[in-house]
């Protein structure tokens, strides 16, 4: 069965033609969503299997509104699609952990690259990820969800801010945020040790 894949760009033209390289690259395109409200609509009532989201879409709302949306409520692999590569942009992008990124003007080569390594990265996160929306946690952030994961992983601070390209205070914040919300001792000891008492793994 094909893929069904989604993209998000208010820029028609250039929709339309990742559409139809999607198509020929044997991917089934969905009619493109050109704002933030018509992918929401989308992503709620059909069955897509991965988001090419444009960072950019010209309203007030991102298609890093788009891709909060889809790791609240959707299981599926997001790419982000931009011609920015600024230092600011990335960092963002980076932040809401995208599973592949696609820089304009890009080839269908290019196209197939990112959308593979996407659902790659999407089985890899499936086996080692810790299933937190299971248990009843007050008000984890999406980040905050990725840093306990990795640290179920038993990574070390370093670690886990090289494979997530942030700084080692930022994962420890975030990890004393965890704590505090999980009514933990700070450290992550008692983090691992939550993890394997409630039996979290899938």
């Amino acid at each position: 069965m094909k893929k069904r894949i989604l993209v998000v760009d208010d820029e028609v033209i250039i929709a339309d033609d990742l559409c139809n390289t999607l198509n020929k690259l044997g991917y089934e395109a969905m009619e493109p969503a050109l704002s933030y409200k018509q992918a929401i609509e989308v992503l709620s009532n059909e069955p897509i299997d991965l988001a090419i989201l444009d960072i950019n879409l010209g309203g007030r709302k991102t298609g890093m509104d788009v891709a909060e949306y889809i790791q609240e409520h959707l299981n599926i692999p997001f790419i982000y699609l931009s011609s920015h590569t600024d230092a600011k942009t990335l960092e963002l992008a980076k932040n809401t952990m995208p599973y592949a990124y696609l820089v304009k003007p890009y080839g269908a080569k290019d196209v197939m690259t990112a959308i593979e390594i996407a659902f790659n990265n999407q089985r890899r996160y499936s086996e080692t990820r810790v299933n937190i929306d299971s248990v009843k946690i007050p008000d984890l952030t999406a980040m905050e969800k990725v840093v306990i994961r990795k640290i179920s992983e038993n990574l070390s601070t370093k670690e886990i801010a090289e494979q997530l390209f942030i700084s080692e205070s930022t994962v420890k914040n975030h990890r004393h945020n965890i704590c505090v919300k999980l009514d933990l001792p700070s450290g992550t000891h008692s983090l691992l040790k939550w993890v394997m008492e409630n039996n979290q793994y899938i």
